[in-house]
Formats: C-alpha cells, structure tokens, sequence
C-alpha cells in the first residue's frame, strides 16, 4: 500500500486577497514500512501536507491516492451521477475508510483527551468502526502494550497522566484503528530529553515489529537523524530534498540557509573540514565522530 501525492498544491482562501499560497507542485510516495522525518521550518507547509494525507484538507491542486485509488474519488460512474447530498455520503464514507489506514496524531495530542478513563479514550475510535466488545477490549491492551502503559492505567482519567503518557494513550488511540500509516506532528513537543526518546524509541519499534509507517514531522534534526530511515525538506511549500538522512545532511550549508538547524555532529564534521581535517563523510552521531577521528589520526 501507498500514499501518492502528484502535482498537489494548496492555496489557503483563494481568490482573495487574503490568498497564501501553503504548497505547490509536490510529488512525493510514501511506502509501507517506511519511517520518515518531514522538516522544514514554521510556515513550510509541512502541517498542510501531513493534513492532506489524513484527508483533513483537500488539495486546490493536483490529486492524492492511496493504493491507486484517488481520495475524493466516489467511483462508478453511476455514483458520479448522484445527487449532492448523496456524494457527500460516499465521499465521506471515503474519508473514514481513508483515517482507518492513514492515523494522524496532532501537536500536543494530549488536548484532545476528552474520555474519562485512558481504556474509553483508545476505545472511541473502534466504537465507532462497529466493533464488537471483544475485539474492542482486545484492541485496548495490545495498543497499550505497544506504547508501554500498564494496565493499571486502564481506569485512570487521562488528567492524572504525565505529559509522557497522555501522548501514549493520544497514539493507542490512533494505533487502535490499525492504520497502515501512522502520522506523527511533532509528538515530542514540550516533552524533557527522557520523556522524547521513550515516546520515538516505542514509536520505532512499533514501525519494525507491526511493519507500519511512520511519517514524523519534526523540529529536532537529532531526533529525524536517529530515527528516520528516509527525510522530506521542505521550504517554501515545496520540497527540496528527498533522501536518506546521510544524503540530506550532506547539504548542511543549504538547510541552514533554509532556517534549519542540522545534527550538531554534522555541523562539527563540517566545521573540521573546514579546518582541513580529513572527514568525508557526513557524520551523524558521536559515534561516528569518534570513528571519523579515530581512522584520520590513527589512534
């Protein structure tokens, strides 16, 4: 399965003017069992984009699809025929077959805990699918055991959480829909250094054992180094760069140009060069720092 983005642009108000052009021309796949980091800096166009993908905005240009088949597409002819309120059913049963699989979790998810036990939050979504209890309650332990809240959190009222486990119970509630791809914006904001790499190392070991993928939109360049296996640059609503981490960061000098920072390690590999310390690789990590000295000096 897969997410294909042609030619797709948006355009907040159009036609006045007020207009602002948010993205233009973006050509982008997203595959299963991919995890990729979107940066760019405020006002990129990477909040647009990420909506698009769950179907929260439609594209003023350009045209989405997922495994083939084009997200406001309703099907038949026959049902293209339909009168209006009839569409706006199919296209609406079109967008929640597309949340069941595309699952977005926004900036500072814990605001929209609105359930009054942590086990009633993840439920809403399955209630809503038609589940039966079993499969429900099913749902709720395994999505809990996979972002590491106990069960003694089950009837505990999401306002008793720490900021760490409210994001937990925010993605169980996501990852209770089974999506295939699972949409991250900034899920670490406002988190401490311990709280951030508990909720990325479980979401990375959710991507390799349940085979999904993951699409984290980040301000943390160390964080989309360590994690990402492909990142997306994007400036000006449109993407420059596409690739591995390694492959992106090798245009340091450009990102930064952009108004985005790079890993430290990258930014010090580049800065001994320009020393005239033999390093030719684009370092991401202390320990490849430590690797790169220790081959130029031999030590």
């Amino acid at each position: 399965m897969s997410i294909e983005l042609k030619h797709v642009g948006y355009t907040y108000a159009p036609g006045l003017p007020t207009a602002k052009e948010a993205l233009r021309n973006i050509n982008l796949t997203f595959r299963e069992n991919e995890f990729v980091g979107i940066i760019g800096h405020t006002g990129s166009g990477k909040s647009t984009l990420i909506q698009m993908l769950n179907g929260l905005i439609r594209p003023t240009e350009g045209k989405i699809y997922l495994d083939g088949e084009e997200y406001y597409e309703t099907g038949s002819e026959e049902a293209k025929k339909q009168s209006k309120k009839q569409a706006k059913r199919a296209i609406a049963l079109r967008m929640r077959q597309i949340r069941q699989k595309v699952g977005l979790v926004f900036q500072y998810p814990e605001h929209q805990l609105f359930e009054m036990t942590v086990a009633k939050d993840i439920a809403f979504g399955p209630n809503n699918l038609g589940l039966n209890q079993e499969e429900i309650e099913r749902r709720i332990d395994t999505c809990m055991e996979m972002v590491g809240l106990g069960e003694e959190l089950k009837e505990k009222s999401p306002i008793e959480l720490s900021g760490g486990q409210k994001r937990r119970v925010a993605i169980a509630g996501v990852l209770a829909m089974n999506p295939t791809f699972l949409v991250l914006d900034e899920p670490t904001a406002g988190l401490d250094p311990k709280g951030r790499d508990e909720i990325l190392g479980k979401i990375r070991a959710l991507q390799q054992k349940n085979h999904i993928s993951v699409i984290l939109v980040s301000h943390s360049m160390e964080d989309v180094a360590h994690y990402a296996d492909r990142i997306i640059a994007i400036d000006d609503g449109q993407v420059r760069f596409d690739g591995t981490p390694r492959d992106v960061f090798a245009h340091g000098q450009e990102l930064q140009d952009m108004g985005l920072g790079i890993p430290q390690m990258t930014e010090l590999g580049m800065r001994l060069r320009e020393k005239g310390v033999p390093i030719s690789e684009t370092l991401l990590s202390v320990d490849e720092m430590i690797a790169a000295l220790k081959e130029v000096y031999a030590c």
